[in-house]
């Protein structure tokens, strides 16, 4: 077989190779014959896949890839998840100064509820993609699963280790000494 463009053109020795590719199947309810291609010379041919009819637009697995991306992008600039979880679960931290606790759960629990929206809309741009749907959407909502279940594991547990306002607490949650 050559690969020159000169040889792969139908009809260029004078017959039409295409037609050999079309196969006539007799319809057994009014006899009419239809043409039907075969598969794998569609294939070689490169023809694209029709797109899917099913859902399209809107409801797309691109639109859903894009919306966990942007569900998931104010999380990821946002270094206030990071700087909580890095001074209360890794460092140990057992006091909060007066009014960063409430703040810190509310960021702490925004960061987390747009991280599950995130994972939540990836998953289901995982689950509406086929064979018309583009790699690039696949590969940005494989992505966005992943770094959003990994941002809501790090909220989850910042939260549970995030203390109370004002509180003075040792760890594993008994008071410290007071000598006195």
């Amino acid at each position: 077989m050559s690969t020159s463009h000169d040889d792969n053109k139908p009809g260029a020795d004078g017959a039409d190779e295409s037609a050999d590719t079309v196969v006539d199947t007799a319809d057994t309810t009014g006899g009419a014959a239809a043409k039907v291609e075969d598969a794998s010379e569609i294939f070689l041919r490169g023809t694209p896949v029709p797109p899917s009819s099913a859902l399209g637009g809107v409801f797309s697995a691109e639109t859903f890839a894009v919306a966990g991306l942007l569900l998931l992008a104010p999380v990821v600039v946002d270094s206030r998840l990071f700087e909580l979880f890095g001074w209360f679960v890794l460092s140990g931290a057992t006091a909060v100064p007066a009014g960063y606790a409430p703040a810190g759960g509310a960021d702490v629990a925004v960061a987390g509820g747009l991280s599950a929206l995130a994972v939540l809309a990836g998953a289901v741009s995982l689950f509406r993609s086929g064979a018309h749907t583009r790699a690039s959407a696949r590969w940005v909502s494989a992505a966005t699963v992943l770094v959003g279940a990994l941002f809501l594991l790090i909220a989850v547990v910042t939260y549970a280790w995030l203390p109370a306002q004002g509180a003075e607490l040792g760890w594993f949650g008994y008071q410290p000494y007071s000598g006195g």
